[in-house]
Order: structure tokens, then sequence, then C-alpha cells
């Protein structure tokens, strides 16, 4: 049989919800049916339709001893809305034991009617023996704020970090076509190459994306003289493994725009790439070039 735990709320089983079909001497207006998946014949449904004049919830939880934070909050909201409308409500699963008390249990402590879980178990163990399902913790994924290739703090370090005077963003010339000739290995390997010097030159620099990057300052001129440094060490001569072997790549540069705002900023990297474009090659391509593509270079 069905039991009035607190209020307006009672606790029962799939037989005591389809016994209210022929009689209901509580008056029961609304019924939780948390019946999903599990050993017994027929299986769990929706059975709306087989009580007509009642408000009907179904939640299909399954007989595990697992409840899912997403129906426990489902379930929630729905126990709320029909207290707040006077609703006298059955919760039941199969046998009124696991699934259907873990429910109670959670809008208990939800509610303000227990002050924990354990309180709403035992509140319930007076009137019916239970053992509720347990709530699993949400599983919330770790919030990364370091970018896994270059080591840098990533953009949303930067998003969440104080706010400078200026701001630059890096971008590394050519990028696309290093990746075709020398390969995305070698290719990690020089955006790792340009993030160790941004720090070493004393920038507070971060990895935006790709190959782009970003550094605080508090000057214009702070950014452009440690940028302009960085430029100087990233065209040094460097060895990197491509193809198998270990390379000499000479050559490799940035353009940097610096602004008080993104857009000042894009803009004044648009420029820097301008010039950039219109200057002569890189020594790394020039040799691609010379040898008559990437194959012969090898």
């Amino acid at each position: 049989m069905m039991h009035r735990i607190v209020n307006n709320l009672w606790l029962g089983s799939q037989q005591d919800a389809d016994e209210l079909v022929r009689k209901n001497p509580e008056n029961i207006t609304a019924i939780l049916n948390v019946r999903g998946p599990d050993a017994y014949y027929p299986p769990g449904r929706d059975q709306s339709g087989e009580h007509p004049g009642k408000t009907y919830k179904y939640i299909p939880a399954p007989d595990n001893g697992i409840l899912s934070p997403k129906q426990v909050k489902e379930a929630q909201f729905w126990l709320s809305d029909q207290t707040n409308k006077g609703a006298r409500i059955l919760i039941h699963c199969k046998h009124g034991i696991s699934r259907s008390p873990g429910f109670l249990v959670a809008f208990m402590v939800e509610s303000g009617i227990s002050a924990s879980a354990e309180e709403a178990k035992a509140a319930i163990s007076v009137h019916r023996p239970v053992l509720p399902a347990a709530q699993v913790a949400e599983y919330k994924a770790p919030v990364v704020l370091i970018s896994a290739l270059t080591g840098l703090p990533n953009r949303r370090a930067f998003d969440e970090g104080s706010v400078s005077a200026f701001v630059a963003i890096a971008d590394v010339e050519r990028m696309r076509l290093f990746n075709e000739f020398y390969g995305a290995i070698a290719g990690d390997a020089l955006l790792r190459r340009l993030a160790k010097i941004l720090i070493g030159v004393g920038l507070d620099a971060y990895h935006e994306c790709g190959d782009e990057f970003l550094c605080r300052g508090e000057s214009r001129e702070e950014l452009n003289v440690k940028l302009s440094q960085a430029r100087k060490v990233f065209r040094e001569p460097f060895q990197v493994y491509a193809d198998g072997r270990i390379r000499t790549i000479e050559g490799t540069d940035f353009s940097f725009g610096i602004g008080a705002d993104r857009q000042e900023r894009e803009a004044a990297l648009t420029e820097a790439r301008k010039l950039a474009a219109a200057g002569a090659s890189p020594e790394w391509l020039q040799k691609i070039i010379e040898a008559g593509g990437p194959e012969k270079a090898w």
C-alpha cells in the first residue's frame, strides 16, 4: 500500500498507482512515475492515458541504484510546480523502495522539508522501509586555462585576467606554408619556440589559438620594444625535426599589432601583415622555391 510521507506527498509502488484507476481514497490528483527500465514485466511506461483527470509525469529512471542529476532536476521542478498548485502527489516506481524514495529524498532536501538526505531518508523510513537510490554528482569538466600546445595561458585565462591598458596580438607569418612544407610536427615546434621567446623577453603572453598570441602591457612603448626584441630572436636560425631529419630553419617571423581595444590592435595587425607580405620571402621559403619545391628541397 502507498504511504503518506509528508504534506502532500505519498510514496508507493506500481500496483498502488494501478489501483488508483479503481479507487482513490486519498484523493490523489497527480502522479510522478519514475519507473524506467527494470527486470520486471510489463516494463515501466507512460501510463498517463490510464489516469484521466490526474496530472501525470513520467521520468524513466533505470533500476540501477543511481539517479541522474538531469532527471532529479526535472522531477524537482515538476513536484514544486504541482505542490504550489495544491496537488496531492503519488511518487512511484516498481516497488517504491529505491527509485521513487530517491527522488522524494532529493525533493525534500531541495524544498527545505529536510536539512539533509539522511534526515529525509529517516523521515520516510518512519512510514515505509526504503533504500533510496543515490543521486550521482553531476560531472563538470575541469576549467582549462593552459594551452596544451604551447604551455602558455590560453584565451580563457586572458579573459579572466586583469584588464590592461594595451594589448598586442601577434601572428606567425606564412604559418600555413610552413606547415605544408615542414609538416605539423615542425609547425607545433615553431609555435612552442615563439611562446618561449615571448616569455623570455618579459612579455605577459597568452596563446590565443592557432598561430596567434596575445600580450598584455602598460604602454605601447613597452609592448613595441619587447615584441621587436622577440622578433629579432625569432628570426634567428634554429633546428627542427621534419620529415625524418633535423633541419635548420632561417628567417621565421611574426607580425604584431598593438591597441587599446580589439578593433585598434586588429587594424594594426592587418597593416603589419600587408608590410610583411610586400617584403622579401623569408630564407626558409626562398630555399624551397629555389630548390623547385618541397620534395627537391629535401
